[in-house]
This record gives C-alpha cells, structure tokens and sequence, in this order.
C-alpha cells in the first residue's frame, strides 16, 4: 500500500538537516554514483557521528543540489532515485523535486529492463510500478532475492521444496526446484545458469541449467570432490573455472601443530580450507584438475590452450615481499608443462592470453605464449605497461607516455611536455588470479589508445597536471596545479571526467572538467570553515649527513602572533612532504591513530612533519639524523619554543619515537602508537598480519637495513631501541591495541616494562578490542582525547589529567 507523505515527516527531515548542519562543522566526502544520464551525482558527506547524509547534485546546474539524511542504501532507475532509510523507502523524481514514500524493506532491487522496483521485507517481496509507484505482484515464501544481468530471481519454499524463481515478461515462471537450498547463482553468457546448492551435510554441489535446452548438467557427476564453498566464472570460450574451498578437518585438542624448517608454505598453516582449481565443460560432462601438489598455483590468462603454474613454496623464503617463481605453461589439451622463466616482477598478459610481460634486469621480457618466443623491450624508466587490442603495448614512467608494436617491435615516444612522473589514469584492469601475500601478481591491463588520460606529477615543485589524449590529438584538462587531484569517475556521454580537487587552503571539491568545455566545481565541501585561508604552511629544506636533499611540513599554529612562541608537535614516518597539498580536515574518528593536524594548529601548537630517509647507520640512527637536520633548518624562527615539543609517530613511526626517545634530550615528551621497541626479537617473530617471519620487513622492507641480523649483529643492536631504554630523559606516553596482529603489543608492553624498570615517567594505554589503528569511534576518540590532554599537560603546562597518575 502507498503511504501518504505526511508534512510532519519532511518538516522533522529539514528540521533535521538544519541541525546537522550547525552541530557538524566538518565533514569529509565521499563520490558515490551518477545517475544513468550521468546528469546528476550523489555524494555521501562524512562527520564525525554519522556517514548517512546523502547529497544529490544537478551537474549541469550544480545549484540544484537536496540533502537526504540517515540513508542506509541508494539505486538509481532510469529517471528515478530509491532511497532506503530504516522507517520507510523513498522514491524520488529528482528532476522534478518529488518524492513519494513506501513503507519500510530489508533490501530492494530494480529490474531495469521494465523499471520495476522490488522490495523484501522479512519472507515476502513486492514488485512496484516505478511510474506509478503501483503494486503489480506480490510473493510470499522468499528464501533468497538475487538480481543478475538486469534481472530478478528468486528461491522460495513449499513444504520440502526449494524453487528458482525468474520474473520475466510481466510474469514469475518456476525455472528449478530441488530438495537442496541455493547458496548462490551465476547468470552464464549464453543464458544458462549455473547454481551453487548447499546440501544437508554443509558439502555444496554446482548445476549447470541450459534454460533453452531444458538440460542440467552436476559438477559431482563429472568431478566427485567434496567442496564446501566455490566460486566460478565463465571463459569466454564457455569453459567455467570452479575455484572451490574445502574446509580442513578439526584438529584434536591433543596433537600438536607440526612445523618444520623445510615447510616454506607458512600461509597454509593458519588457513582453515584448501583451495582447488578446476576447468569444467558441462556439455561435454568433462572436468579437469588444474592444480597439482607440486604446482599449486595456477592462473588463467584467457588462452584457450594454456594456463600458466607455479608452486607457491618452491623459492619461498621470506625474505622479499614478492618472491620469485619458476613459472610454467600449462598445457590443458594434453596435461604437459613447459618451463617459462624464473619470474621476480609482477606479470601482465594480454586480453587475449597469446602474450605475457614482465621485467628481466634491465628490459621488459615480451613472451609469446603459443611459440614460447621472447622478446626485449628497452626500459626507458618504465612503470606501468598497458596491452591495447591492436597489438600494440603503452608504457608510462618518468620518461612520458610511450607505445611500442609488437609486431614491428618499435619503441616509440608519443608525449613528454614536462618533467615528472607521468602515470596513465583510466584503464581497465582485470585478474582471473586472487593472490596470496608473497607471490607474484598476474594481471591485465588494458588501454584504449584512441582515447586515455594521464597525469603528470612534478615532484620538485609539487605541482600536477592531466592531460587527455584523444584521437591524435593531446588536449590539457587541468592546468599545472599544486592541489592533490584524484580521479573519480569517466562520464562518456559528455566527454568529461570527475575529480576531487583540495589543498592546505581548499577543502576537498568535486570538479567537472572535459576538453569541449571550461572547468567547472560542482560541490564544495566545508564552504563554512572560516579558517580554510588562514593556514599557513611552509616548506622547509634541508639535508641529512649523507648529503640527501629532504622537505618538512611546517604548519603555523591558526591563530598564531607575531612576538608570541608556541609549542611543537613534531610526526615522525618517512616521506611527509608530499601531504602538502591535502587539506586538513578534523575528524575525531578519523583520527585512527590519534594525530590530527587540524585540531593541534587551532590548539595553538605548530606541527612539523619531516621527511626521513634509511642510509647505511640503519633505520634508528638515520631516522634521528633526518630529525636533528630538519629541527637545525628550523632554528632561526622565533615563534617556536623549542622547549617545548613533542614527538610522536604511529607504527614504524612508533618505533622512530622510541628510538629517538633513547638518544635524544630535544623533546620535551614523546608519543608513540603501536610501535616495534625490540628490533631483534621481531626479526625472529612470526607476524600474524601478514602470516610470514617478520625478516622480510627488516632486510628488504620498510626497515631497509639491507642485510640480514646474521651478517651484521651490532647494525641491529645499535639501531634497537630497547637497548637503550635507560637513555629515555622526558616523559613517554605509549599507546597499543592488544589485538594488533602487525605490531604485537608486547612490544609495546617491552618498551612499558624498559622505562618502569628504569625508573621513567611512561604511561600505556592498551585497548582490549582494538588493533593496530582504532577502528571504533569510541576508541578512536578517547584516544585523540588523551593525547590532546598530554600535550596541554607537558607542552603548556595545563592541569594533570587524573589518568596519567
């Protein structure tokens, strides 16, 4: 039944819209769709308590614009916008400003093709005329609702029986009925179906239903193999890939995991299924195995002859993030493997599967996969390839954009207007292949090359352009800016793109910019923040005793006097400097790591963010030198009380706090989050984040030392900072959560335990339920609040809060 809209409903709506509007002052934003004339687009804005309020935009004419508030979901129909709340459903006419109201569902649908609405609520479901809001059917006994290909399906019940339901041509027709439920369904691209049951025992069986033919053809009758779980896609020689899970066995309470040196599969240990891969012809009522013991990886590139194998183990050592593989071809005609090459880069192949590339020292390798036949293609500072359908593969890099043809093999330079790292925006990507952390990735990359964009990032000005190619011409579509630009979405029906624009002085915007027209802001985001123009921020240049040239960040307090000096906070990570041009935003649950610029400067403390680099005296030792080089440039301005700073850091942040902490008498306190202070020991710890030994992360990771703790004991021991733990003079606050599977929090705990035993001021927070960032705004908040209060405490001398003691 259609409900009335009642005057009170949308006078409490604006009443309530008005009220957000003056208690949330700031809110980020968020780009979510476009209508299907592209003509209106609807972004979510984000505070602090709440990321419901929907905003809906008229792009022509961005004036137009209506706020809708607490939206659970949102679908647009061919002229219509369906929104969710969790008291009723609205259907609004954006075009003409009108709404009508339904009562309440659990999930909704639209059929496109008729342009029906579909509501569930609880075990029925009703179908709406969208022109009319009229009901046109009705269904009770609903298990499951699936939309696919435009289209509605349905499982119901009836006594012992399950039913697949189709609606089509204004009528429900029963496609299936079985005594299993469905776990899923997949609409096949030549209309077939293909259905996953779940039977009684939790095992699953796969059915393929040729609706034309009124045939069905069982994956356990072609392939008896217990599976649990699967998922499947169709090739596009009508092959269906199964990648199916079996969930392991329970192990006795009493019998111990076995581990051996020799095992380099880790991963396996803490996964609850094994995975296995097979290639399934239904009609033919043939199955084949893809994966084999020995070679248990296997990825299909679209070749209808070929696949490619690997062993995950075989090279496994854990020392680099992307191990290198023995890859081979396999042949699926005839069950036989050729060697391809040892592989240590990531992989791309072609669209069409007949060629692979990857680096190979100082070319890129282009491998023929039917002939086996190489070639090299020369590295002029390639990034990123990109295949076309017309045999030809675009490069981008520092060097420009480049193409090279396969079939004449030249390597041609088709744009560099500017100095910069040049990077190809719009493409399409597409992986066949999920893969596991430590192993190569396989994908593909496509690019129309009649028409492409890219943008050009100028690291020594810090400046961006976009450039549009199109047919042969090159056409600039944003001017070199100094704003962070990122790419939202392509509309081809007006030949224009989307973008997010902001910068220290600019909260984030969303633009309009195509090359048949001028540039255009369709929404700007936080138009009310008074202070937007008066953040001040400079650039300060130094260089580290190795001579490197580095950048810092320094934001001036809001308000700041000249005459007057202000406390510091100073962040600690590694390369900072290109946050330049992001605006500040305050969002206390966005804090997940209790720092906020936007909060310390309107407090009155400067904040600085320098940048750090990782030489030959190790992680520790270079992180303090960067700091002590980027505090020295800033010795000449007045308005900082350098008595008065702090540092803090989150991460391996938090591990430069602590070891800086040991060495150093500049910092009035210190604040670190979730940080290693035991170098040594979580060298030769096993990190359930990434399920693998932490080594990898020292030697060829984010810590850089270059060289295992065997091969240099005293580079590890004078960069740890638990060996230094008496050598800490100022106060720590230290902060963790005790689910953080990175950062293990008896880490943490070590660096508490170091300074007690010690004798130093030190105080933990350690969060039962949180990890390594906070992830509830509760903690997330009370985090922020507490370390605001320990700098008001140390930095300005403000009251003690009562927790610290």
């Amino acid at each position: 039944m259609l409900l009335c809209i009642c005057h009170s409903v949308y006078a409490q709506q604006e009443n309530e819209i008005l009220r957000s509007e003056k208690q949330n002052q700031s809110y980020d934003i968020l780009m979510k769709s476009t209508s299907k004339d592209g003509e209106w687009l609807a972004l979510l804005k984000i505070y602090d308590d709440n990321s419901d309020s929907l905003m809906i935009i008229n792009r022509k004419n961005p004036e137009i614009k209506f706020l809708r508030l607490k939206v659970q979901d949102h679908q647009w129909s061919r002229d219509h916008l369906i929104l969710k709340y969790d008291d009723r459903t609205e259907i609004f006419d954006y075009t003409n400003n009108k709404q009508e109201i339904l009562p309440a569902c659990q999930s909704f649908g639209i059929i496109e093709k008729e342009n029906r609405l579909v509501q569930q609520t609880s075990d029925q479901i009703a179908l709406y005329n969208l022109k009319d809001q009229k009901v046109i059917y009705r269904i009770n006994g609903v298990i499951k609702v699936f939309y696919i290909g435009g289209g509605l399906y349905l499982q119901t019940k009836s006594g012992i029986d399950y039913q697949l339901r189709h609606w089509t041509d204004g009528k429900m027709i029963t496609l299936y009925k079985s005594s299993n439920q469905i776990a899923n369904l997949r609409l096949l691209k030549n209309d077939a179906l293909l259905i996953f049951e779940r039977k009684e025992d939790q095992k699953q069986d796969i059915l393929y239903c040729d609706i034309s033919a009124k045939k069905e053809y069982r994956f356990s009758q072609d392939q008896p193999f217990d599976f649990n779980s699967a998922t499947s896609y169709q090739r596009s020689d009508g092959k269906i890939v199964i990648n199916a899970e079996t969930i392991k066995d329970k192990v006795q309470q009493d019998v111990p995991d076995i581990w051996n040196t020799s095992d380099n599969n880790i991963i396996d240990k803490f996964k609850r299924s094994v995975s296995s891969k097979f290639l399934w012809s239904p009609v033919e009522k043939k199955s084949l195995r893809l994966d084999t013991d020995d070679l248990n990886r296997v990825v299909d590139i679209n070749n209808n002859k070929y696949f490619l194998a690997f062993s995950f183990s075989e090279l496994q050592d854990y020392t680099v993030k992307k191990t290198p593989s023995k890859v081979y071809r396999y042949n699926i005609m005839n069950g036989t493997y050729d060697y391809i090459d040892t592989i240590r880069s990531n992989v791309n192949y072609s669209p069409d599967g007949l060629y692979l590339l990857y680096r190979k020292g100082n070319y890129w390798k282009l491998l023929e996969i039917n002939s086996l036949k190489y070639k090299n293609i020369e590295n002029k500072n390639f990034s990123n390839p990109y295949f076309t359908n017309t045999n030809k593969i675009y490069f981008d890099g520092s060097e420009g954009i480049w193409d090279y043809d396969i079939k004449t093999d030249k390597l041609i330079q088709r744009f560099n207007s500017e100095k910069g790292n040049y990077k190809i925006l719009n493409f399409k990507f597409s992986s066949n292949f999920t893969n596991y952390l430590f192993e190569l990735p396989f994908n593909s990359k496509v690019l129309n090359h009649c028409n492409y964009m890219f943008e050009v990032n100028n690291e020594l000005n810090s400046t961006l352009s976009v450039f549009e190619h199109y047919g042969n011409k090159y056409h600039q579509i944003i001017n070199s800016t100094r704003s962070k630009i990122t790419f939202q979405k392509f509309d081809k029906a007006k030949n224009a793109y989307l973008f997010t624009e902001e910068n220290f002085n600019l909260p984030k915007q969303i633009i309009d910019v195509g090359r048949l027209y001028n540039r255009k802001v369709i929404f700007q985001s936080n138009s009310k923040d008074d202070a937007q123009s008066k953040i001040k921020v400079e650039t300060i240049k130094y260089k580290n005793t190795e001579g490197v040239s580095l950048s810092g960040l320094l934001y001036y307090p809001l308000h700041f006097e000249v005459g007057k000096k202000y406390p510091m906070v100073v962040h600690v990570y590694q390369i900072q400097s290109n946050k330049i041009n992001q605006y500040p935003l305050f969002l206390e649950n966005d804090t997940d790591a209790g720092f906020s610029i936007r909060m310390l400067i309107e407090e009155g403390y400067f904040v600085y963010m320098p940048d750090i680099v990782f030489g030959n005296m190790g992680t520790g030792i270079s992180a303090l030198d960067c700091v002590n080089k980027s505090l020295d440039a800033l010795s000449g301005n007045q308005l900082i009380n350098f008595d008065k700073m702090a540092l803090t850091g989150h991460s391996h942040g938090g591990y430069i706090t602590n070891f800086i902490a040991t060495h150093s008498n500049r910092f009035a306190t210190y604040v670190s989050g979730a940080g290693n202070s035991d170098i040594i020991r979580s060298y030769y710890s096993l990190n359930e984040e990434f399920i693998s030994p932490f080594y990898w992360q020292f030697e060829n990771g984010q810590y850089e030392m270059k060289k295992p703790f065997v091969k240099d004991k005293n580079l590890y021991f004078t960069n740890n900072p638990i060996n230094y733990v008496e050598g800490v003079s100022r106060p720590v606050l230290l902060w963790t959560g005790k689910k953080d599977k990175n950062i293990e929090w008896g880490q943490v705990m070590e660096f508490f335990i170091g300074l007690k035993r010690n004798k130093k001021d030190a105080t933990l927070l350690a969060y039962p339920n949180e990890g390594h960032t906070m992830t509830l705004k509760s903690t997330a908040k009370d985090l922020h609040r507490r370390i605001l209060e320990w700098y008001k405490y140390y930095l300005k001398a403000e009251q003690k809060p009562d927790w610290i003691d």
